[in-house]
């Protein structure tokens, strides 16, 4: 019974062994039986490798070159943008500004020959004045400056009467030079000289 025992322990670490030294065999079977990867194919698998690489830096390129070149210089675009805007918006508000200034020139420069020919029309009212009291000499003395005055006059006068603004400084001569001589004469001339002064501050200086 014990030899048999025996037996049967002999049988099985002999068929133990012969397992154990059959399954290295068969995994190195097995490795040898996987093919292997050729030169060709590890070219490819780092040539894919290069190339993905080669593509990240591109694209990091890309972005930094954005950030660093495209960004800055779209926001200089921009504010140049702006820029012209508001300097189209300051030059329409100069060209509105020089317009009421010279709006504002011509309306100073109006007044001002209205000023003046008031002046001349008074120096003529206030030698009427005084030739109506028989004061020779205070029309003299009103009508001293009227001349300058109405020399200055001359091209408002012309937009209103040609023959008018040439005719009238020889009439303030004859008016002037005949207070000495004909009185009569000098009121009747000073009333009509008046009238075309009237005339005149109607035509270019009436509302």
């Amino acid at each position: 019974m014990n030899q048999k025992n025996a037996d049967n322990q002999e049988k099985g670490q002999t068929s133990e062994t012969i397992n154990g030294s059959q399954a290295p065999a068969s995994s190195e079977f097995a490795d040898a039986s996987k093919p292997q990867p050729g030169r060709l194919q590890r070219f490819f698998r780092k040539l894919l490798i290069w190339l993905v690489v080669l593509a990240l830096a591109f694209l990091a390129g890309i972005v930094t070159y954005h950030y660093l070149r495209y960004k800055p210089l779209s926001e200089a675009i921009v504010d140049t943008e702006r820029l012209n805007i508001e300097v189209q918006a300051a030059n329409k508000k100069i060209a509105a500004l020089e317009g009421e200034k010279k709006a504002l020139q011509g309306e100073a420069e109006t007044a001002t020959a209205h000023l003046k020919l008031l002046q001349v029309l008074v120096d003529v009212n206030n030698a009427r004045m005084a030739l109506f009291l028989d004061d020779v000499e205070a029309a003299k003395a009103a009508l001293v400056n009227t001349q300058d005055r109405l020399k200055n006059l001359i091209p408002i006068i012309t937009e209103f009467d040609a023959n008018l603004a040439e005719s009238m400084p020889q009439r303030l001569n004859l008016i002037i030079t005949g207070l000495e001589r004909d009185t009569e004469t000098v009121k009747i001339d000073l009333e009509l000289f008046t009238k075309d002064l009237l005339e005149i501050e109607a035509a270019l200086f009436g509302d």
